[in-house]
């Protein structure tokens, strides 16, 4: 299913991809596009969107 998530606590471009390197490094995660101009995440993955957020979260950025 994919996901989209606003994304907030992002200062730079290389933030988003730092985000976007660790949900891409988890299994049930298949795509992931972390945009900082728009703060929007696109995720498509087997994870539910509260799992999703959690894993933003422990990543130091909000979601939702």
């Amino acid at each position: 299913m994919t996901i989209e998530l606003t994304v907030s606590g992002m200062s730079c471009g290389g933030c988003a991809a730092s985000l976007q390197k660790a949900l891409l490094a988890q299994s049930a995660v298949s795509q992931a596009r972390v945009d900082f101009g728009s703060r929007k995440a696109v995720i498509e993955s087997e994870l539910s969107k509260g799992e999703l957020i959690a894993l933003i979260e422990a990543q130091g950025f909000n979601a939702e």
